[in-house]
């Protein structure tokens, strides 16, 4: 008799286990976006001194899927999709500090729709093409007393609500919506 409630036993946690698992598979993840950028950043050109003086900035499509995303722009796009540049300045010296500091502005009009600005004025990166930006890092430090200088980009990806994103996946669009930013690098300046 023993035989028959093992078996009634164990047909019920396998009955337990497959419902288990069917209420699992019945629950819809939202699926990761599948675009995926790559932002890197080296120096170009280096000052007399050898300072850093124009950094190349490369945003890669190291994904599987094309992306559809606005031209980076270095510093403003009043809708997001460019390519910040950080700086911090640490003073070598810090008594008689007069202080320094970098500053953006970006305005913003009323524009067309996102997915007509899409079908309009993006462009389409497929996987393994990226786009080259280079920025004068010089010009931004200007004279700047001795100390260390930090900098990294970031890329802010383009703005858009769920239900923008869900128009355009449904028109067949991927749009970049995660912030990714390059390591830290440091140089002194004497």
């Amino acid at each position: 008799m023993r035989k028959p409630s093992r078996v009634a036993l164990t047909a019920a946690a396998l009955c337990i286990g497959c419902a288990a698992f069917a209420a699992a598979q019945q629950k819809v993840e939202k699926s990761p976006n599948p675009a995926k950028l790559e932002l890197t950043a080296e120096v170009a050109t280096t000052t007399e001194e050898g300072y850093p003086a124009v950094p190349r900035i490369t945003v890669t499509n190291v994904g599987n899927v094309a992306i559809d995303m606005p031209m980076p722009a270095l510093e403003c796009l009043p809708h997001g999709g460019y390519v910040v540049i950080h700086l911090s300045w640490t003073p070598e010296n810090l008594d008689g500090l007069t202080g320094r500091g970098w500053g953006q502005g970006c305005g913003r009009t009323h524009s067309e729709s996102l997915l007509k600005r899409v079908q309009t004025e993006w462009i389409h990166l497929r996987p393994g093409e990226f786009i080259v930006s280079s920025e004068n890092l010089h010009k931004r430090l200007g004279n700047v007393d001795p100390g260390n200088v930090e900098y990294w980009f970031e890329y802010i990806p383009p703005e858009a609500t769920p239900k923008e994103l869900a128009e355009l996946r449904q028109a067949g669009y991927v749009v970049p919506t995660e912030r990714i930013e390059t390591p830290h690098q440091t140089f002194v300046v004497r």
